[in-house]
């Protein structure tokens, strides 16, 4: 049976903790919303960093049908004159995935992670993505290996990013893989997530005996080399 004081005392904790998470929670969603903004003026500088002009320019060149002529405007109907096509500017990633009108999965923010759109077909923002390490984090082919049970012929088809080695970046890059499609295809391979469990459980077995057999036989071995000694 509580006391009044454990009661009160309980209570009290109880509101401490409601208000650590909603404060939590409010941080959460004031980063994610500032990471939005600064997505949000990168993407808007990338689309106003042109030459000047160059929307006109464009506009110009889509009124001729997208090619341009050179020389005075006296010889623009000229027979000898041959349309060229017109240079292109480079298009940013970002303002290439927002001109698809993508959205993200989980806000639906149109500020798509480009490099998770491109190489892992995900549409993710970036804040969603790094407040979500178990669904969007990046693992090395080792440890994908180690964690989803996975062989080798399976990691060369799952797409992967490159990245230079941290302990040198005379290193072979390292090729990271994403844990959604890791773990599609390891339940996929092992039938579902019971199969993996089991499918764990199974190697770790396999290891503890392998171990307990190496124990065994230098425990053996030691124990004939000191009979032999103790004969001489």
């Amino acid at each position: 049976m509580l006391t009044d004081e454990q009661r009160v005392r309980i209570e009290e904790n109880r509101k401490r903790a409601l208000a650590l998470r909603a404060r939590k929670e409010k941080e959460r969603l004031q980063q994610h919303a500032e990471l939005l903004r600064e997505q949000q003026l990168q993407l808007t500088a990338a689309d106003t960093n042109t030459p000047e002009g160059s929307s006109q320019a464009l506009q110009n060149l889509l009124a001729q049908g997208g090619f341009t002529r050179e020389g005075p405007e006296d010889e623009e109907d000229s027979t000898d004159s041959v349309p060229t096509a017109a240079p292109s500017a480079p298009v940013p990633k970002a303002a290439r995935v927002a001109g698809k009108g993508l959205s993200c999965e989980v806000c639906g923010s149109g500020l798509v992670d480009p490099m998770y759109h491109d190489v892992f077909r995900i549409t993710v923002c970036t804040p969603c993505k790094n407040n979500n390490e178990e669904e969007y984090g990046l693992v090395t082919k080792g440890d994908a290996v180690a964690e989803f049970l996975l062989q080798e012929g399976t990691m060369r088809v799952m797409p992967y990013l490159e990245r230079n080695n941290p302990r040198n970046t005379k290193y072979q890059k390292m090729k990271l893989y994403c844990r959604r499609l890791l773990r599609a295809k390891a339940y996929e391979r092992w039938d579902g997530p019971e199969g993996l469990a089991e499918e764990r459980n199974r190697r770790r077995e396999r290891r503890y005996e392998s171990a307990i057999d190496k124990t065994l036989n230098v425990f053996t071995k030691t124990t004939k080399k000191a009979k032999f000694w103790s004969q001489k």
